[in-house]
């Protein structure tokens, strides 16, 4: 029993007494295994199959290459974009509403900031939101080091009563831009809608009003055909006959708001080719396709921009 025990303590000394020579042999052998059970398999592959076998192996370390070149080009590029880029002017043009130099404090860049690290379009959507006669504002950078900003001013394209008194200019797409107590020349007014308590560089409400959403459907195909600067007035006080004065001696029967662009590209065609520039008529435009125009009378267009009730009465008077 005392001779087993201590056999059995010298097999443990013996285990425990590893060196790293012998870590090594352990390894090669288990390789040569590996090896021998991998050549064993190939052995047993058929041609065709070792040759799928090389194509995607070749395949799997090209890809391997390139997403790892792909990678290094980026973290280059993006540490030159860091190092290199950055700000150092900021400028912008000036309009009849806003300086320069407001519009460059208000967008949030700093010289030495990185070119590329602000969003251009956000910056954009808040000078927008910010000052209210901005019909566009586009931020460019000028690189290595220019950050451009040019701002267009809107140009108003109607005047709404204000149930409070006065009126509101907006723009063709129904933004309020300012509230005023008088109209200036060459901003039509608008008959049969009226608005309260609207704030400017907000849009007036068109859902919960039918007259208000066709009003901005007509600016905006005026707008889109280049007409609205020779607009007069637009009465939309009855939705089945609207009337818009033109050039202070037309007066256009639009009837419904129905095929603007249509009614519209008529109505340039036959102001440039049928009318003379002394002609005072009435432009029928109730059907796109079927127009004609008597003469009329500058009392008559004017009678045109009053509500179509008060026209009515005048009628039977």
């Amino acid at each position: 029993m005392k001779n087993y025990d201590e056999k059995n303590e010298q097999n443990n000394k013996k285990q425990h007494n590893v060196t790293p020579s012998d870590i090594n042999r352990r390894s090669k052998k288990t390789q040569r295994k590996k090896q021998n059970r991998q050549r064993k398999m190939h052995s047993n592959m058929t041609r065709s199959e070792r040759q799928r076998r090389r194509i995607r192996t070749s395949f799997r370390r090209k890809i391997i290459a390139r997403i790892a070149f792909f990678i290094m080009t980026l973290s280059v590029a993006f540490s030159a974009i860091t190092v290199f880029f950055k700000v150092d002017t900021i400028k912008s043009n000036s309009t009849k509403h806003y300086k320069g130099e407001n519009i460059v404090k208000s967008l949030g860049i700093e010289v030495g900031d990185n070119m590329f690290t602000f969003s251009a379009s956000k910056i954009e959507k808040k000078l927008i939101e910010k000052y209210p006669y901005l019909a566009s504002a586009k931020i460019t950078r000028l690189l290595p080091s220019t950050v451009n900003v040019k701002i267009i001013d809107s140009v108003p394209a109607a005047a709404i009563s204000s149930q409070n008194g006065g009126y509101y200019l907006i723009d063709e797409n129904g933004k309020v831009l300012e509230s005023v107590m008088e109209i200036s020349e060459g901003i039509p007014k608008i008959i049969g809608v009226s608005i309260s308590n609207a704030k400017a560089g907000e849009y007036i409400d068109v859902k919960n009003n039918p007259k208000a959403e066709k009003l901005i459907n007509i600016t905006k195909a005026l707008k889109k055909q280049e007409m609205i600067l020779n607009v007069d007035f637009i009465n939309v006080s009855a939705l089945s006959d609207i009337r818009i004065g033109y050039l202070n001696r037309i007066d256009i029967r639009l009837g419904t708001a129905n095929d603007l662009d249509d009614k519209f590209k008529m109505l340039v065609h036959i102001v440039e080719n049928e009318l003379s520039p002394s002609d005072v008529q009435t432009v029928h435009l109730e059907q796109a396709d079927t127009v004609y125009c008597p003469p009329t009378t500058r009392e008559k267009i004017e009678q045109s921009a009053l509500p179509l009730s008060d026209i009515d009465s005048m009628k039977r008077e």
